[in-house]
């Protein structure tokens, strides 16, 4: 089963790249299950109100969608997130505990299984996003974050590190084609398909 995934801050084109990369692969014959994010459903509160049980939610919740995609058979997932997500957003407000260094021990070593790793970046500083009944409007909560995914890129095992791919705002939004760096690494992934 091939496995990929985007992650980043809120607001930077995570799902519409999500959509693209399901597309492509759908074209390629693969039978592919996209995993929305989970924060949408999370029972508990959000985006600067999370507490600790939204973060152990949200890491739990991705990581069994992913594997009850790999029980039903699907020859590819396609994440919008994942576990590492959870983690940063718990690391910006929140001092470390037990649960929080277990999971992240976790979170950093599922992200090996992944073939491609998108992490997703605002094309600026100041760049506006949309916003919805959802998603946390501070430019200034959303750069924090993306700092903190930076810092965890050095956490990253060089084998997950080896399959990292950095993608700005602008590098997703366009002419509805894969932009070619997306492409080159998606193609990749897909020539493997037969070498598992």
């Amino acid at each position: 089963m091939k496995r990929i995934v985007t992650m980043g801050s809120h607001g930077v084109g995570k799902t519409t790249l999500c959509y693209q990369l399901a597309a492509y692969l759908k074209q390629q014959q693969y039978n592919v299950k996209v995993i929305n994010e989970t924060v949408r459903q999370c029972p508990f509160p959000i985006n600067e109100d999370a507490n600790n049980n939204t973060e152990l939610w949200i890491i739990h919740t991705q990581i069994v969608r992913e594997l009850e995609a790999e029980a039903q058979g699907y020859d590819a997932i396609v994440a919008d997130r994942g576990a590492l997500d959870g983690i940063v957003y718990w690391a910006e407000r929140n001092p470390p505990d037990e649960n929080f260094e277990i999971l992240e021990t976790t979170a950093l070593k599922w992200m090996d299984k992944y073939d491609a790793i998108f992490l997703v970046e605002p094309s600026s500083d100041t760049d506006h996003f949309a916003v919805d009944a959802v998603r946390a409007t501070s430019i200034e909560y959303r750069n924090r974050i993306r700092d903190l995914f930076r810092l965890y890129v050095e956490k990253l095992s060089e084998v997950a590190r080896e399959k990292l791919y950095i993608i700005k705002s602008d590098d997703i939004f366009g002419d509805f084609k894969l932009p070619k760096k997306i492409d080159e690494v998606t193609k990749k992934v897909c020539s493997e398909r037969f070498s598992d």
